[in-house]
């Protein structure tokens, strides 16, 4: 607890004053990346169309602006490697070109197709796109847990709409909003896709229909536009088939979410599917459990979406990556790139 308090003391300090001036200063440049490579994550871009952020639901979002001058950022500095470089120096064994970095983007939001790919060409770079196989159908609608955000945002679930009634947790669902939503999310997940479609079914018909202000935003790509993006040169991964937290799921429906994704996205694409994003991606979600179900999927990597594996050394399958989000400065990217953010981290006990 010591740790977590010194560290929430000290980190508004590294962000607006350490890591500016080591960033300024070009010490940062110096050191090398861990493992001799980093791996980046965005989930995608906020859309001039979308009036009103949310900053819990849309802080994982880069204004294009943003987007853009990290790009020409990491170009100058590092190498910028094609994913398909990455697999080839798997399946070869051989090592990636000194500072390599591989640009990621999971949940496939339809602004990856219309305001990040334009960016993504003019700065002549690509990216491993990670795409749930609602993207092989013609309506793939919204992602199901920022719709039951929205549907609970203005009141809790009552008991008998909870997806498991007789677990609810009272005190979640009478206290602070985000933390119910996540009980909610959790137990929502151990139910398999069909039975969480008919039960979200069920809250929408018992709620206002939730209104959202930019198509771009909010929806995900659809088979057509999943190919445009493939076909502009851009890799596709797998990302479960319907983002539920893996951990809460039996073993066939986690089988299912693993497998089952690669082998419709292959169907879709015609292409093979290498590559294996885990929903939500921290070790609360993801356990030895999950990690063998990709192993046994038959990816070549599955890859964190944070810079800690609980156990060390990660592997490929075990791949951690910077998370980059809305407030992530210029500074705190080249910190992390560098690996001086994860190492103080690691001093600190975290």
């Amino acid at each position: 607890m010591m740790v977590f308090l010194l560290m929430r003391l000290v980190s508004p300090l590294l962000r607006h004053a350490i890591y500016p001036a080591l960033h300024h200063s070009g010490w940062l440049r110096r050191l090398d990346l861990p493992g001799g490579f980093a791996v980046v994550s965005y989930h995608g871009l906020l859309t001039a169309d979308h009036s009103s952020p949310d900053l819990f639901l849309d802080g994982n979002l880069l204004r294009p602006e943003a987007f853009r001058k990290q790009l020409r950022f990491m170009k100058s500095r590092y190498r910028v490697i094609h994913p398909e470089e990455f697999r080839d120096s798997i399946l070869s064994g051989k090592g990636l070109p000194p500072r390599a970095v591989l640009l990621t983007c999971d949940d496939g939001l339809l602004n990856t197709l219309t305001d990040m790919l334009p960016i993504l060409r003019s700065e002549g770079v690509g990216c491993l796109f990670f795409v749930t196989a609602a993207s092989c159908s013609e309506n793939p609608g919204m992602l199901w847990y920022e719709e039951l955000y929205h549907l609970m945002r203005n009141q809790p679930l009552e008991r008998h709409l909870h997806p498991a009634p007789e677990e609810s947790n009272d005190a979640a669902a009478a206290g602070d909003i985000h933390a119910a939503w996540w009980s909610v999310l959790m137990d929502a997940s151990r139910l398999d896709a069909k039975r969480r479609g008919e039960w979200l079914n069920r809250v929408r018909a018992q709620r206002p229909a939730v209104k959202l202000d930019s198509e771009k935003r909010w929806r995900l790509l659809h088979v057509s536009e999943l190919k445009q993006l493939s076909d502009a040169g851009m890799t596709i991964g797998a990302h479960s088939k319907s983002h539920p937290v893996l951990s809460q799921c039996s073993d066939d429906e986690l089988r299912e979410e693993i497998c089952g994704s690669k082998s419709k996205l292959e169907k879709a694409l015609g292409r093979e599917i290498w590559a294996f994003a885990y929903p939500f991606g921290n070790p609360a979600t993801v356990g030895d459990r999950e990690v063998r179900a990709a192993t046994e999927a038959g990816f070549n990597c599955a890859l964190l979406n944070v810079e800690h594996w609980y156990a060390s050394p990660p592997t490929l399958l075990t791949q951690p990556r910077i998370h980059v989000s809305l407030r992530t400065t210029l500074p705190e990217l080249a910190a992390h790139l560098s690996g001086l953010h994860a190492r103080l981290q690691h001093a600190a006990g975290r």
